[in-house]
């Protein structure tokens, strides 16, 4: 499938709902998010790929660091939009008897969502789920020892993803969110080839961070 829409559309779209919204009369609309976590990416085509070699061993690292900054705008005081990007980072390797062949992974996801605050159990704790899209600028290196070749494959592609976190309310204008989310992409979808191996940045991941409301 080839790129349908330019990096900047995600965040465009959200723009312009937020100035479309002009009767909003929750009294602290703005918030910013700043978090860090860890993702178990399972590489499941790599993966496949790799199996199918005769005398090979493959590995890939397993859980992965990654963080995050997004923007919110509370539509009033049970449901949010969002727009924000992430840094995700990954590798892999394959080796036999007479080569190794390293993988890194580097997906930028550009995303849009909608959150929703379930309940409150009490003024210091509340519960949220969300939901998103997102669009993915992704690369790989590929390094091979043998030949000693460097090789670089970029792209595009989507992913889209579910979550469920925790406020908790540290002052009147500070909290700590921390959440879990599942998500499902394809890093290259928009400008791979029709036999590539999938860049899949898809996983569980568990992220802990501050949000500063305004």
């Amino acid at each position: 499938m080839r790129k349908i829409f330019s990096p900047t559309t995600l965040q465009l779209l959200l723009i312009g709902c937020l100035l479309s919204c002009t009767t909003n009369t929750y009294a602290q609309p703005f918030s910013v998010r700043s978090s860090t976590g860890v993702v178990h990416l399972s590489l499941s085509d790599w993966s496949k790929f790799s199996s199918g070699l005769p005398n090979a061993f493959y590995t890939k690292n397993n859980p992965n660091l990654y963080y995050g900054v997004s923007f919110h705008y509370a539509l009033n005081s049970d449901h949010s939009i969002n727009t924000g990007t992430e840094l995700i980072r990954s590798s892999a390797s394959w080796s036999d008897t007479f080569s190794v062949v390293s993988w890194k992974f580097q997906g930028i996801p550009l995303f849009l969502g909608y959150e929703y605050r379930i309940l409150t159990f009490n003024e210091h704790f509340t519960p949220v789920a969300g939901l998103g899209i997102s669009y993915f600028i992704s690369e790989v290196n590929t390094q091979e020892s043998f030949f000693n070749q460097t090789l670089k494959r970029t792209g595009n592609g989507y992913g889209i993803h579910i979550s469920l976190g925790l406020l908790s309310q540290l002052t009147t204008s500070l909290s700590m969110i921390s959440q879990v989310r599942y998500r499902y992409s394809d890093g290259m979808a928009f400008s791979g080839n029709k036999d590539d191996i999938k860049v899949e940045f898809s996983g569980i991941d568990f992220s802990v961070g501050l949000e500063w409301t305004f």
